[in-house]
């Protein structure tokens, strides 16, 4: 995570120093700022100064007071979810510890890579961007009318009134959806509709028709040219937010599975090479430094025949998450295939480049993995090659990748750079 970031901080309740303590270590290998508090009056203390992003209460409560004590200040205090770790629960207890405030349950043995999984996907839905919405409609009350419903609800809202000028705000803007009147005095809605179609990068972007055109024909025939759906002008506002909201969700939960690899959630590999092409082609064009990186985990066929290929995906998990939240907005990660990764890193030099990466090397080796009881740590190597002049993208990636295999033949677990 980069040094200006602010980290999501968690508090955990603990009765032993030693329990807390190696929780927290864990968690702060993956980017959370971690707090543990043994005394009932430090906690309160703090959460009375600063309200952290989570709470993880053990059911063992704390040295001076018990779980049940605790909670309602908790629940008073704190403004984000609260993470109950226990043993054993009936679904009667679940209820009633649900209805005093507990949003989660973890439970023992406790599985740190459950608990972080579970804290990133509560994080990940606390910083859900607002929806972005184009509207194109050359008539400006009712554009700015729909605008400003939407704008109220919190979205971010771009108002068109040339439907010719539509392809300079979906490669700027990047909507969720585009909402298009059908009759303007350029074009139609459904022509324009089937021309932003032809091209891939917005082929799956909703497009929803406004007007107040109620011939079902009509309708079907806008549809079949490009459009998604067909929703009358005059909806009451209140519908067409909470329309405009469940479409955009969907088309995000929809574009996550398009372009995102399913065990790590990072880009997948086609999506890797798309962007790589884009950035090549920009740092060309800008003068612009990249520098381009091969990550491999060594021994990871090892991992899998010791451990079982569930152990495996754990581990290849855990450097996904560690990658992710490590490169924040310098660059971009992605899952290149099987055990292996690549790191693009937008603006920066090979030597700078490297150093990120050996202090992420040497965070992921002191990383506890775990099959059971059995603990054990994973290495991994990597190699880094900067753009020149005279090289495209995949020759980048030749040039990231001999790179790597000179790391690992020099004995794994290092960063290996392309000087050619």
């Amino acid at each position: 995570m980069s040094e200006k970031s602010i980290k999501p901080i968690v508090y955990v309740s603990a009765r032993q120093v030693h329990g807390g303590a190696e929780l927290a270590r864990q968690l702060t290998f993956f980017g959370f700022e971690c707090h543990v508090f043994l005394k009932k009056s430090s906690f309160l203390a703090a959460m009375h100064t600063t309200a952290p992003f989570a709470v993880v209460l053990s059911e063992a409560g704390l040295e001076d007071c018990s779980a049940d004590e605790i909670l309602p200040f908790v629940v008073k205090l704190s403004c984000g979810p609260i993470l109950y770790l226990t043993s054993t629960l009936s679904i009667s207890q679940q209820i009633e510890l649900m209805n005093n405030g507990i949003t989660d349950f973890i439970y023992f043995p406790l599985d740190i890579q459950r608990l972080i999984d579970r804290l990133d996907s509560l994080l990940e839905r606390s910083h859900n961007t607002p929806y972005r919405v184009l509207i194109v409609d050359d008539s400006d009350a009712m554009g700015r009318f729909n605008a400003d419903a939407l704008g109220q609800a919190g979205m971010q809202v771009q108002l068109l009134k040339n439907p010719l000028e539509v392809f300079l705000l979906l490669e700027r803007f990047v909507p969720d959806i585009v909402l298009m009147d059908v009759y303007m005095p350029q074009c139609s809605g459904n022509e324009i509709a089937k021309v932003i179609r032809q091209y891939t990068q917005f082929d799956s972007i909703p497009i929803v028709f406004l007007s107040t055109e109620t011939n079902r024909n009509k309708q079907l025939m806008a549809r079949s040219m490009g459009g998604d759906d067909f929703w009358v002008k005059s909806m009451p506002r209140e519908e067409l937010v909470a329309s405009v909201g469940i479409t955009c969700a969907r088309y995000r939960s929809l574009r996550r599975w398009m372009t995102c690899d399913s065990l790590t959630a990072l880009l997948n590999h086609t999506n890797v090479i798309e962007l790589l092409e884009r950035e090549v082609a920009q740092a060309k064009k800008e003068s612009l430094s990249l520098s381009f990186a091969m990550i491999d985990i060594d021994h990871f066929k090892k991992i899998n025949n010791s451990y079982g290929h569930g152990i495996g995906d754990q581990v290849i998990k855990s450097l996904a998450r560690l990658l992710r939240q490590s490169i924040h907005n310098d660059g971009s990660v992605g899952r290149y295939g099987g055990e292996k990764f690549a790191v693009l890193f937008a603006g920066t030099s090979l030597i700078r480049a490297a150093q990120k990466l050996d202090e992420w090397r040497m965070r992921f080796a002191e990383l506890t993995q775990s099959s059971g009881d059995i603990q054990f740590n994973v290495t991994f190597s990597a190699g880094i090659a900067a753009l020149k002049n005279n090289m495209d993208a995949q020759q980048l990636i030749d040039a990231a990748d001999q790179a790597l295999y000179q790391a690992k033949g020099a004995g794994r677990n290092q960063i290996g750079l392309h000087n050619n």
